[in-house]
This record gives structure tokens, C-alpha cells and sequence, in this order.
């Protein structure tokens, strides 16, 4: 019946609407399903159960001191600001109790220009290398890198950035320790003892990699997580501000409560579970939009996830055997860039030294620019093709057709999730340009087809892929 609810007030049928919500109030519910139309009716729920906020686990700050560890900072530059942003938190949580060098790789950017940004923020560096973009096209082209970046065509997107950093970490770190991270992530008082204490525990354990976890904004497209915060908006806008300021948290949090995208469950989609933190704003916060998270906290359970967390962004490794041995890569497919290169080298590290790799108990915040914007066709398609590509990696003989059957599902449920962010934006009466980069990017998913040599080279990969990987590690071997 709360189905038939929204289909009537996305219908505009005021009168039925109300006809049917005084129908459904008559009848025994839920609690979720109770607060939900007490909201519609202005009204701050009276929750019977008591929900404790998740939040970040303190022992990341604990008082155990450990050796000190020298480390390297390995990070890709692509823009200037986030190169100073990523500097100056820095700068505010650094002592000269920490041995720390720095290798990175330029992207978009002048290599002097990032030394310049590094040398004004006087950064407590030992040593800076800082490599130019044609750097890494010179070790794609040379085959360094793997015959998958021989085609200068095929050395683009972020897998490909990734794919440079890692090779440019093995061969300048002058660190045994290395800790690889995003250029958008920001330091915060407890990170690098922090980072030390993880390096000390990797040791202790005999991991050669450590995966720790992103919190802040979300690390995934904007497109993947706008549904789950317009839903907390939504209900939002039908309190006035006394109201509001009454309004509890409503559910139980859980890990990937901001994803709109979520393989473990599909309720938090059409539940408010952040609409306590919406209540904080007295309008729609467009900012969501540009892939910022507002309402819903990023991976609020990360210390509490027993399998491993396989992406990247703030990886932990010692020694350059995992990053030369492995290729952090994601294949082109149909002229189509895939993403998702951290989660397959994580996979693929796990496949082959298991006992190397584990989660650590590290946490990094991620800040966006608000010039984040939904992201391109292209891009998308690229990071759900490797997404599901990152689910293939270790099985023996993986299907073709399975990936591409598993492909479209992932597309279908993305525009299912814009048609209802498009419909609820338009009930909450937003007509911002955000909201019409929505409807166009929902076209373009809607009536662009695939590329037509999608299946064709999705097959030559998978069919090929082991092959090339056994001849690029004995090559490395080699030299």
C-alpha cells in the first residue's frame, strides 16, 4: 500500500493520495512505516526503539606508541587545489617525530608546478620526487607497465593513474614503508600515528598490504549515492522548523547506508535513515548532488567488516613486490575505460598471497570540491563494467555472458534510482541545474547503447587476461 502511496503523489492525485494515506493509518504497521507517515503528516516521530550514532572507532587514536616507522606518502596530483589541500592538513598534523618522504606523479599538472605548491607549504618532507605526466606514458609505452598500455589509447582514466603510481612507488620510494593515497583525502590529528601504528601491526602480522577505509564523502560516483539523501530531504521537507528540531535518528545505521547501489540490502532506499541530519538545513542541500555526503555518513561500520575491504585510496604496503608483481589495472572494453583498477589488484593479491593482504585499522576522510559533478556516460559505464569485472577475478573460467547479463542489471537499477531522484525533487519543487544534469544524464543512460564492440572485446579480455598477467610477472621477474 505505501507503494501505491507514491504512485499517486508522483501522479499528482492529491485526493486519492490523501483517500489512501488516511487508509494505511488505520491499519497495524511497522515502526519504520509509522515514523515514515508520521513525517508526511508534519509530525517528528516518537521512536520506541533507542539508536546510539555510530562512530569512528576511537582506538584509531589510542595512546600506544610503536617504533618509528620512516614511510612514504605515494599520490597522483591532478589538481592544484586538492594538491594544497592535501598539503595543508598535512602541515596542521606533522611533527618532526615522523620520518615521512613523498613520491608523486603528476596528472593535468605541471611537475614544477606541484613542486612549487610542495616547497611553499614547506612540507616536513626528507625527500620530494615528483614525476611528470610523460613519465608514465613513456613506461606504457616501453611495456613496463603491461602489454594492456602499449596502445597509448588505452592510457587514460583513473585504473591507468593508478596503474603509474603504483610503478613510480616501487621504484623512488626510498621507504620500505609505503602509504598510498587519493589526492582528495584530508589528515586529521590522529592519522599518521595512526598510519604508524597500522604499519607496526602489518608487520607483526607478516602483511605486505594493508586496506584501510574511506570515510568523509562517499568514494563512488555522485550518481551512485543521491537517491538515499534525496529520500532524507524529502521527508524533510514535509516538517516545519519546530518540528524538525525534534526529529530523532530514525533505523539502525549500517555500513553502506549512503549507497544507492548496495548489494547487501535495498530498504534504505525509500527509508529516511539520515533524515535527523537533513533536519539540520531548512532547504534541500544541492551539494549532495555534486557527490558530497550530507545526510548519510560513509561507511559508518568500517572498523567492523570482517572480509576485505578491496579498493583504494588509502592502501598500506611494505615492500615494492605487491605493486611490480601485480598490475593495478582495468581494461578498455568497446572504447570504454573501466574503473575499479584498486579493487581488482586487491583481489588479485588475495587470490594469489592471501595471507599477505588484510584490512587495517586505519580510516582516511575524503573532501570533494563542490565542482564534482554526476560524472560522464563513459564514466559510469566504465566503473560498473569494473565493478562486476572485479567479481570475475579468480574464477577459473568466468563468463561472458554472466558479466554482461550482470552489467546491465547494475545499469538498470542506476536509472531506476535517478527516475525516482528526479521524481522527488521535482515533488520537493527543486529546479536547480543539478536537477537537470539528473534528468540529462538519465537520458543519456536511457537511450545511448552500448558500444556494439562491447561484448566482443569483454570476451577477449576475460579470455586473455591470465595469460598476459603470467607473461608480465615472469617479465618482471626477470628484470
Amino acid at each position: 500500500m505505501e507503494f501505491k502511496l507514491r504512485l499517486l503523489e508522483v501522479g499528482g492525485e492529491s485526493q486519492e493520495y490523501e483517500r489512501m494515506l488516511n487508509h494505511v493509518l488505520m491499519k497495524t504497521m511497522s515502526l519504520n512505516l509509522e515514523s515514515k507517515l508520521m513525517l508526511r503528516q508534519g509530525i517528528a516521530p516518537n521512536t520506541v526503539e533507542s539508536y546510539v550514532p555510530l562512530q569512528r572507532d576511537s582506538s584509531a587514536s589510542g595512546s600506544v606508541e610503536v617504533d618509528r616507522i620512516p614511510m612514504t606518502l605515494c599520490v597522483t596530483f591532478g589538481d592544484i587545489d586538492l594538491t594544497s589541500q592535501f598539503l595543508t592538513s598535512l602541515n596542521a598534523h606533522c611533527s618532526n617525530e615522523f620520518d615521512l618522504h613523498l613520491v608523486a606523479c603528476c596528472h593535468g599538472v605541471a611537475a614544477n608546478r606541484i613542486m612549487q605548491a610542495v616547497e611553499d607549504a614547506e612540507s616536513p618532507f626528507l625527500s620530494v620526487k615528483i614525476l611528470p605526466e610523460s613519465w608514465g606514458h613513456d613506461e606504457g609505452a616501453s611495456g613496463r607497465l603491461g602489454p594492456w598500455y602499449l596502445d597509448a589509447r588505452n592510457r587514460h582514466g583513473v585504473s591507468w593513474g593508478r596503474c603509474v603510481l603504483h610503478r613510480a612507488a616501487a621504484l623512488f620510494s626510498p621507504t620500505r614503508a609505503m602509504w598510498i593515497l587519493d589526492d582528495d583525502i584530508e589528515f586529521e590529528g590522529h592519522s599518521l600515528r595512526a598510519c604508524q601504528r597500522a604499519f607496526d601491526s602489518m608487520m607483526k602480522q607478516g602483511l605486505q598490504v594493508g586496506i584501510g577505509a574511506i570515510t568523509g564523502d562517499a568514494p563512488i560516483p555522485a550518481a551512485y549515492m543521491v537517491r538515499t539523501q534525496v529520500i532524507d530531504f524529502f521527508y524533510r521537507s514535509f516538517l516545519d522548523s519546530e518540528a524538525a528540531r525534534l526529529v530523532p535518528q530514525l533505523g539502525q545505521p549500517f555500513h553502506d547506508m549512503h549507497h544507492d547501489l548496495s548489494t547487501s540490502r535495498t530498504d534504505h532506499l525509500e527509508f529516511p535513515l539520515g533524515v535527523h541530519v537533513a533536519c539540520r538545513f531548512p532547504i534541500f542541500q544541492a551539494s549532495t548532488l555534486h557527490g558530497h555526503s550530507i545526510s548519510r555518513q560513509t561507511h559508518c561500520e568500517w572498523d567492523k567488516q570482517e572480509h576485505l575491504r578491496p579498493r583504494g585510496g588509502n592502501t598500506l604496503v611494505l615492500g615494492n613486490e605487491p605493486l611490480l608483481q601485480i598490475t593495478n589495472m582495468a581494461p578498455k572494453i568497446g572504447g570504454i575505460m573501466c574503473r575499479r583498477g584498486d579493487t581488482m589488484w586487491a583481489k588479485r593479491i588475495e587470490q594469489k598471497w592471501p595471507e599477505s593482504i588484510g584490512n587495517v585499522n586505519l580510516a582516511m576522510t575524503q573532501s570533494r570540491t563542490n565542482a564534482f559533478t554526476l560524472g560522464s556516460l563513459d564514466g559510469l559505464r566504465g566503473d560498473i563494467a569494473g565493478s562486476m569485472l572485479s567479481r570475475l577475478v579468480g574464477r577459473d573460467a568466468p563468463s561472458v555472458e554472466a558479466f554482461l547479463e550482470s552489467v546491465m542489471i547494475r545499469e538498470a537499477r542506476l536509472i531506476s534510482n535517478l527516475k525516482r531522484v528526479t521524481a522527488l525533487l521535482g515533488l520537493m519543487g527543486y529546479r536547480g541545474r543539478e536537477g537537470v544534469a539528473v534528468e540529462d544524464l538519465l537520458n543519456e543512460l536511457m537511450n545511448t547503447p552500448w558500444p556494439a564492440t562491447f561484448r566482443e572485446d569483454a570476451a577477449e579480455y576475460l579470455s586473455t587476461y591470465r595469460n598476459k598477467e603470467v607473461a608480465f610477472q615472469t617479465a618482471e621477474s626477470v628484470n
